[in-house]
């Protein structure tokens, strides 16, 4: 039986996943997952290809009241409520996304943290900052599959491929055979499944640390070639929103 088994999502883009027990799935995504980013002193987005380290931050974010807490690895914190300064657009995936920069002491420790000017900016609207597609998902037979090929010389997990669900009771590879059909999570949620998931640079790096320890990306190739990318799990949008907790059946509903 095929189930979920973690949710990721990431408050603050690039920065360490948040894992809850459960999420609320809205056409556009997770609210929660990715309404905030970062962009450096040319206003361009700054994300974990440029600074690996960043995944050492952690954040806890919630929407009503809007309230933000930054976890640095010293041991030292970041929060409060999110005020909105100066209108910013930034250009991610090859959408311009419209935002604001968050007015405190975020541009001071971020800035500190990554030794040079860093800003933290929240988007207008939830689910603007996705890569591709709103919601990703991998399998664990596929991880483990992937642990299993020549050259890996760590051991993978879930957290490596930034999933938003990481599914358990899968076939190896078998959420590629879900293109272009639908899934259904739990009682409420649909997904056509609409893409492959092309990984990149992020993939090489320890999920805990940021440090590049592997090549991912080669070793996908190795064993699925493909001229384009390394297509590793899948990209779906949501036909039908509602909630989804962790234990949650995942059913074919059609192909």
């Amino acid at each position: 039986m095929r189930t979920v088994k973690a949710i990721h999502i990431a408050p603050v883009k690039s920065l360490g996943l948040g894992h809850p027990n459960t999420v609320h799935v809205h056409f556009s995504g997770i609210a929660e997952d990715r309404r905030l980013y970062l962009i450096n002193y040319r206003g361009k987005l700054l994300t974990q290809r440029e600074l690996g380290q960043l995944v050492q931050i952690k954040a806890a974010y919630q929407t009503d009241p809007e309230l933000l807490e930054l976890h640095f690895p010293d041991g030292s914190r970041l929060g409060g409520s999110l005020e909105l300064g100066e209108p910013v657009i930034t250009r991610i995936w090859g959408r311009y996304v419209q935002g604001h920069i968050v007015r405190g002491d975020w541009h001071n420790a971020l800035s500190e943290f990554c030794q040079h000017p860093v800003w933290l900016a929240r988007s207008d609207k939830p689910g603007q900052c996705y890569d591709e597609y709103p919601i990703s998902l991998v399998s664990q037979a596929s991880v483990q599959e992937l642990s299993r090929q020549p050259g890996a010389t760590v051991a993978l997990d879930s957290r490596r491929f930034r999933p938003n669900f990481f599914l358990a009771g899968c076939e190896p590879h078998e959420e590629d055979t879900w293109l272009g059909g639908m899934i259904q999570i739990g009682e409420e949620v649909r997904l056509r499944v609409i893409a492959r998931d092309p990984r990149c640079a992020i993939t090489t790096h320890d999920p805990d640390t940021g440090e590049q320890d592997m090549n991912t990306v080669q070793l996908i190739l190795n064993y699925r070639p493909n001229p384009r990318a390394a297509y590793f799990g899948v990209y779906g949008i949501v036909e039908r929103p509602g909630t989804v907790c962790l234990g949650d059946t995942v059913t074919l509903v059609k192909l």
